[in-house]
């Protein structure tokens, strides 16, 4: 039986997997990456990858297993596309 704990918990993981989509989305329409930097990429997929491996180990919840592999593969795809597109404008200059 589910109980409420449970719903709250994943919903709650859901809404933060989640809240990386409509950036991802901008940058997929746009290809611009203004007011991205790139250290703050960088620092959001290794917490993201710290925190996976921390709750792996202790806390084995699927709620967070879920929000924090999205969130990793939400993050890189934004990574990589930024550094496509640094890649692309370096060449331009």
């Amino acid at each position: 039986m589910v109980t409420i704990i449970e719903i709250m918990g994943w919903s709650g993981a859901f809404l933060l997997a989640t809240c990386g989509l409509p950036q991802l989305i901008k940058t997929i329409k746009t290809k611009n990456f203004d007011g991205l930097s790139f250290l703050f990429l960088v620092w959001w997929l290794l917490g993201e990858i710290l925190t996976l491996s921390y709750i792996f180990y202790t806390a084995f919840r699927l709620p967070l297993l879920f929000n924090y592999t999205f969130n990793i593969i939400v993050v890189a795809i934004i990574l990589i596309l930024y550094l496509i597109s640094w890649k692309k404008n370096k060449k331009k200059k």
